[in-house]
């Protein structure tokens, strides 16, 4: 979804790089320029609309139809969704269809770039009701941006008619509690007379009662309704509302809520959240057969492949990384306790929605198996399957017991055990005794990552200080000796999970990871990164903070300086990786994300 009012700027802005896409120029490095020429906040609109991860509700989806193959897929809104591109990854032949040309070029460039063989077909709607398409033209129709309010039941009318399988309507909540302001993170809270005003207006929002009567039309079925929380622009959780699962995970944090819980205990979540997701599907002859859900036939096939009873989807997470996580349960919860045990069918699926997670999984499905073999005791989890199914690219490993590490950020004790223990298991990671750091590696392991982030880091100030950072790197660190250890790159909390007491369960995704690197940044990385989190502070702050040593407990300094001692890492050594800590962080980002985030150095880290 997009705000109105930022459509026109946004696609004003569009045509020179829309050009320059014309002109043959590389897809991510159009799109860089682009960003840099945006302010800061159009700029986090568009890559927030452009998020892949919009679309991991499309493992919902019912069967398609066995006689139309390829499946053909309608999306009608704002071409920039980046729902096109898991749906064209997925195996849909897709049409884009808006009001504005310049939109439709240019994510029909931006998918020949992401999605190889896949250009989607484009039309350009007019202001009139009816869509420029056959009764029946698609199999899957996804109307992604709000209906309008005065034309609403014909327009919806009109999707239905060119829908041959299914809809997906996706749909703002009248009674929300809360809504997205399209930018990352950043969402509005109304006050009491304002939210009054907007359930007893009249422009478009219905409830899920209002949605269903909206949809209700002949040879069409009920549709099956979902909560996108906490908010359509930007969820993580896929929710049922009509069955119990998938369901919406309740960590420590929000059982400290009594609010929310109480509202879930009476059961207002489905009431007051944000925005849904409607999936209804066209009768069919054959309904047994298309009444099966995407999922449900990839767990039966992970079943038969894995050996292993089939659990039940939990959870459906959208990650900000662009993957959908599928959470299956088997063994029971335990109703008497905090300790959540796994066992045969409860697995851990990543559904990679780009061509960037794609690769990401295979480097992680290769991880978890050397760092298995290499180092039995290192907790990681255990990889069952790696390939595709039902037309999805995945891997599927044992899901680790406990909860992420984020649960519990706040309780000191718990974050205490936790940067204990990891300073001990990242200790055992070596694959290097210590030697010292020549020219050659000095390249390989820091002067590369230094030219790396420089040349996206968009402001020349920021180039300069990069350039003394290096030089006083290399005076640091040249002929320094230390060994070489398996380096995570995106060690944070919520890619640990860990039990109740804060001990380690799991090391979660190495999709970043590298064999031989430096050693010292990931628990440096990982007690930043807790800072931030646990007394909300920007990423510069954070890391000051531990830097500088003036602001940390004695436990932290103790787990920083435990790991330092087991692998006979001197002081110098220390302050040196703790200097360039950004460009590794940045290093880290710009190797794996899609595009380079405009000024993200600079903004983040104040250099």
């Amino acid at each position: 979804m997009s705000a109105a009012p930022h459509e026109g700027e946004l696609e004003r802005a569009l045509a020179p790089a829309l050009a320059a896409l014309e002109r043959g120029e590389p897809y991510k490095a159009v799109l860089e320029a682009l960003l840099l020429e945006l302010s800061d906040e159009l700029a986090d609109r568009l890559t927030q609309l452009q998020r892949e991860a919009r679309g991991a509700w499309l493992v919902l989806l019912r069967a398609t139809p066995p006689n139309d193959a390829p499946p053909t897929a309608l999306l009608v809104g704002n071409a920039l969704s980046g729902v096109s591109v898991p749906l064209g990854h997925a195996g849909w032949r897709v049409t884009l269809c808006d009001r504005s040309a310049t939109r439709l070029r240019f994510a029909q460039l931006r998918n020949r770039a992401l999605t190889p063989g896949d250009e989607p077909q484009t039309v350009q709607r007019s202001d009139g009701a009816r869509l420029p398409f056959e009764d029946g033209a698609f199999t899957l129709v996804v109307q992604e941006t709000p209906l309008s309010a005065p034309d609403a039941c014909a327009e919806l009318a009109e999707l239905q008619r060119v829908c041959a399988g299914e809809l997906a309507l996706l749909a703002d909540n009248r009674f929300a509690y809360k809504r997205s302001s399209g930018r990352r993170g950043v969402f509005r809270v109304p006050g009491p007379f304002e939210y009054m005003r907007r359930v007893a207006s009249a422009h478009g929002e219905r409830s899920l009662a209002g949605y269903r009567r909206q949809c209700d039309a002949p040879r069409f079925e009920a549709p099956r309704a979902f909560a996108l929380y906490p908010d359509a622009r930007e969820f993580t959780y896929v929710v049922g509302l009509d069955e119990p699962l998938p369901s919406l995970e309740l960590g420590p944090k929000e059982r400290g809520n009594k609010l929310k819980l109480l509202g879930a205990s009476l059961g207002l979540f489905p009431l007051l959240t944000p925005s849904f997701a409607l999936l209804q599907s066209r009768v069919r002859a054959d309904s047994d057969v298309a009444r099966v859900p995407r999922v449900e036939r990839l767990l039966d096939a992970l079943a038969h492949s894995t050996g292993e009873p089939r659990g039940a989807l939990e959870h459906l997470v959208a990650t900000r990384g662009n993957s959908a996580l599928l959470f299956t349960r088997h063994t029971p919860r335990p109703t008497t306790s905090t300790s959540v045990t796994t066992g045969a069918g409860d697995w851990c699926v990543h559904i990679g929605l780009s061509a960037a997670q794609r690769s990401q999984l295979v480097t992680h499905a290769r991880f978890l198996r050397s760092i298995r073999a290499r180092f039995p005791r290192a907790p990681v989890p255990e990889l069952l399957f790696v390939g595709e199914l039902e037309g999805l690219f995945l891997t599927c490993e044992r899901r680790a017991s406990g909860l992420t590490a984020p649960q519990h950020t706040g309780d000191l004790a718990v974050t205490r055990t936790l940067l204990e223990d990891a300073s001990r298991v990242l200790a055992e990671l070596v694959v290097e005794p210590a030697r010292s750091l020549d020219e050659a590696e000095f390249e390989r392991l820091i002067a590369r990552r230094f030219r790396l982030v420089e040349r996206f880091c968009g402001h020349p100030d920021t180039a300069a200080n990069l350039r003394s950072m290096l030089a006083r790197a290399k005076e640091q660190l040249l002929g320094r000796s230390f060994p070489r250890v398996v380096y995570h790159a995106d060690l944070r909390s919520k890619h640990i999970q860990v039990d109740a007491r804060g001990r380690i369960v799991a090391l979660l995704d190495w999709g970043s990871g590298e064999e031989s690197d430096l050693p010292y940044f990931d628990l440096f990385h990982l007690l930043v990164h807790e800072r931030k989190q646990a007394d909300d502070l920007d990423a510069a702050s954070a890391w000051k903070l531990v830097r500088e040593r003036t602001g940390l407990r004695d436990w932290e300094r103790a787990a920083l300086d435990d790991y330092a001692q087991r692998l006979g890492l001197d002081d110098a050594y220390r302050r040196a990786v703790e200097g360039f800590y950004p460009v590794l962080v940045a290093a880290m980002a710009e190797s794996h994300w899609d595009f380079s985030r405009p000024r993200w150095l600079r903004r983040q880290f104040g250099i």
